[in-house]
Order: structure tokens, then C-alpha cells, then sequence
């Protein structure tokens, strides 16, 4: 096998925003682009973006979404429409020529998925991988997160105390693991010491969203995966089931459950991942879902 490639840049949105991204692996290989979820960055898959078995049949391309990390974070409302999300993703795509991609998103970073189906071409995608994801912001996010989890978003709003805002972070990452009390502290800490501040966390989870162009895509067959952990704490417990949410809007569509696995399946089984991404990215990667 050739040596691996590693390419770092930033990129610039059309507002302005700067775009930090970094593509793994040889561009001749299927194309994947990887999202972090809510508060985190692409560094939480350092560790997935080094796995020779992947790298061996992708071209993996990791950005930080707008508000995140090592990316731009603006503060006014307009920055964070749906529009906006759908440009920083053309911008990636075109800065590494990017065909067909797959997305897979973790957790809100699989709602990207939905700003491209409403703002860019059909058939930008050849297929969506869900990790423990969601469609999207709003009242169908409330209705598939735990209630206790559902019942924190106000301390993770707050923007006048520290103390609440501290408290509900801390139970935010715990709930990422099934099995918290024997996650290693550093692990924690980095998962932890990405949280936004309130107004961006704010900005983002109640950013609109045409979840419909999702469900139309599907509908024409946009094909998806959702990989789902049986111990998800952000999941146990919600008024919806997300399988039972999603399967009826897309022709093309697999669940996977994993028993005894929690919200952070990146980290708790990299290799059941592995396996999964690259059967369905094998399967859908860079085919035009929309060809008769």
C-alpha cells in the first residue's frame, strides 16, 4: 500500500467563516466525509482516521462545522441558517474534489446531511451514515433525546450561570458513554473541553431546518445507514424511536442496533464501525442514487 496522505487546510465559507479541514488517506479512494456532533471537533477521530483497514479504501475528509473547534465562530443568527452549513460543506468538497462523498455524521453532526438535501444538487451525496445520529434541530430533536438529557439544555443555555451551565456539561458528556465511571479522565476531558459557549450552543441546536428535503431525498433514494447503540443514555427513554422515525422516508435503508453500546460508538466499538462504514460505502460510495 502507498503511503498515507494527510492534508490539512482552511478553508474560507462564502460569509467569511474559516473552515478547518483535514483529509486522510489517497484522494483515488471512495469519499467519505466524517462530522463530529454537537460541541466536539474532528480530533475525536484521530484515532478511526489512522485505521489502515479504512484508509486502505477511503479518502477520509474531517471538518470542523462552523461554531466548533478549530473553525470559525460567529455569533449572529444568520450565520447559522441551514444555508450556510450546505456552503461550508461545497467549499470542503471543492477544496479537496470531493465526488459523490458519504456522509457520516455523529450524533447533530449527521444533520448536516439535511442542509445539503435542501441547498445543494441532488445526488451531492451517494449515501448518509447516521452514528448515533439525528435528522435535525427543532421539536424532532426533542422528541428522539432522554428526558433527563432534554431536561439539562436549559444549563447548557444558560449564559448569566456558571454553575449550571458547568453541571449540565459535565452530565451532557457523561451520557455520550454507556459505561462512564470507566471512561479514563483524559478521554472525558477531552470530550468535555470542547463545549461551546451558551450563545453558540444556542445558535446551533435551534438553527431552522427543512427536514422535508431529508425525506424527499430518501424518497428518490438517497440511500441510509443508522447505527444505533442499545445503551445510548441520550436516547433511553424518548417519546420517539429514531429507527421508527426514519424508515419510512427513505427507499434505501439499514439499522443496525449494538447491543450494550452507548451515544459515543466511534469510541466504544471502532472496529464494529469499520466493518459498517465500509460494507455501506463499498456498496453506495460514489454512485448516483438518482440514475435510472
Amino acid at each position: 500500500m502507498p503511503s498515507l496522505q494527510t492534508d490539512v487546510k482552511v478553508l474560507h465559507s462564502s460569509d467569511g467563516t474559516s473552515i478547518y479541514a483535514e483529509a486522510s488517506g489517497l484522494p483515488q479512494n471512495l469519499h467519505l466525509v466524517l462530522l463530529a456532533g454537537l460541541t466536539l471537533s474532528g480530533c475525536i477521530y484521530d484515532d478511526l482516521c489512522a485505521d489502515p483497514q479504512l484508509l486502505e479504501t477511503l479518502y477520509i475528509v474531517r471538518y470542523d462545522v462552523r461554531g466548533h473547534g478549530r473553525s470559525g465562530k460567529p455569533t449572529t443568527e444568520e450565520a447559522y441558517h441551514s444555508k450556510r452549513f450546505a456552503e461550508d460543506f461545497k467549499v470542503v468538497m471543492d477544496a479537496f474534489e470531493l465526488k459523490r462523498p458519504v456522509l457520516a455524521g455523529w450524533s447533530m453532526g449527521a444533520a448536516v446531511a439535511t442542509d445539503v438535501a435542501a441547498h445543494l444538487p441532488p445526488a451531492t451525496l451517494s449515501g448518509v451514515i447516521y452514528l448515533a445520529g439525528v435528522p435535525c434541530t427543532g421539536e424532532l430533536l426533542g422528541a428522539l433525546a432522554a428526558p433527563d438529557l432534554a431536561a439539562a439544555l436549559p444549563g447548557l443555555l444558560s449564559t448569566d450561570d456558571v454553575s449550571a451551565f458547568q453541571t449540565a456539561s459535565a452530565m451532557f458528556t457523561d451520557k455520550l458513554f454507556a459505561q462512564p465511571s470507566t471512561v479514563p479522565f483524559g478521554v472525558k476531558s477531552l470530550y468535555l473541553g470542547h463545549s461551546l459557549s451558551p450563545k453558540i450552543m444556542d445558535l446551533s441546536l435551534n438553527r431552522p431546518m427543512d427536514v422535508q428535503a431529508l425525506w424527499k431525498a430518501g424518497g428518490d433514494g438517497l440511500p441510509l445507514l443508522t447505527i444505533q447503540g442499545t445503551a445510548d443514555e441520550g436516547r433511553m427513554g424518548a417519546v420517539k424511536n429514531i429507527e421508527e422515525v426514519l424508515r419510512p422516508h427513505f427507499k434505501t435503508f439499514e439499522c443496525v442496533w449494538l447491543e450494550g453500546r452507548g451515544h459515543a460508538l466511534h469510541y466504544e466499538c471502532p472496529k464494529d464501525l469499520t466493518r459498517l462504514i465500509l460494507d455501506f460505502t463499498k456498496k453506495f460510495g460514489g454512485k448516483d442514487y438518482t440514475a435510472k
